[in-house]
């Protein structure tokens, strides 16, 4: 859990530097408990950019966790040592105001028309596979889940590459993304019942992430391996090696074991 990417009204922000560069923001909501970190798109490649956002990220979560306020869990991290990827807020900044996300959004990338993080999803009512969270509204549909809303294609009809996700030593399921398109997704394993459902959900929301930030979805995959560990996700081995599926539905198939 962490703070909400979504703020409305003003938002005070500091400015994120690597070799005198900057390459991003992080900001906190005036009148709401929101924070978040935004990258300047021009500033790193993708790749390296999605990585700089995550350690931001891992940062919020940790600030979240302690129960600090937004804005102070920011300040925290004024002249803190620079990250070779993340970087560092330098030593002198000062909080600057803007009057919305939207006017920062178009500080960092006045050219660029959609934010680079989307806001986390409210708890759903269903799994991600259409099962109901209650199970007396029913089981959801016996097909595959599919969705076209943000984020990777959920379902293929290619080969699949997979990794194995953990949470110590229970097996939550398994991170897959498609050969031959743009699909990835999570399969929870069946015996971790309401851990892998949850597992699917944190993934899901990873996943949409890495997609808005332009990452296609092998080096999604890869660039988890080895992640710390998360209380909800799990972690995918550091010395994890890439499985390969002729299908969706035979990975399912191991899935239930």
């Amino acid at each position: 859990m962490s703070y909400s990417a979504k703020v409305s009204g003003p938002v005070r922000y500091l400015p994120v530097e690597l070799g005198g560069e900057v390459i991003g923001y992080l900001y906190a909501g005036v009148r709401t408990s929101g924070a978040s970190f935004i990258r300047r798109l021009s500033a790193q490649d993708v790749k390296t950019g999605f990585q700089a956002a995550r350690v931001w990220s891992e940062r919020l979560e940790e600030g979240y966790a302690a129960r600090l306020p937004a804005e102070e869990t920011l300040r925290r991290w004024i002249g803190a040592e620079e990250h070779p990827i993340a970087g560092a807020v330098p030593r002198r900044a000062e909080f600057a105001e803007l009057g919305s996300y939207e006017e920062l959004r178009q500080l960092a990338n006045p050219d660029h028309s959609e934010p680079p993080v989307p806001p986390a999803p409210p708890e759903p009512e269903f799994f991600p596979d259409g099962t109901p969270t209650d199970r007396s509204k029913g089981w959801g549909p016996l097909g595959p889940f599919t969705t076209n809303g943000p984020g990777y294609k959920m379902a293929t009809d290619s080969a699949v590459r997979y990794l194995p996700a953990y949470r110590g030593d229970v097996l939550l399921g398994y991170l897959w993304v498609a050969e031959t398109d743009d699909a990835a997704g999570f399969v929870p394993r069946a015996k971790a019942r309401a851990d892998g459902h949850r597992a699917e959900r944190r993934w899901i929301d990873r996943m949409r992430e890495a997609e808005s930030q332009g990452l296609p979805p092998s080096e999604m995959l890869r660039s988890w391996i080895g992640a710390e560990e998360d209380p909800k996700a799990g972690r995918l081995p550091s010395d994890a090696a890439e499985q390969r599926a002729e299908s969706l539905d035979d990975l399912r198939i191991r899935a239930r074991d």
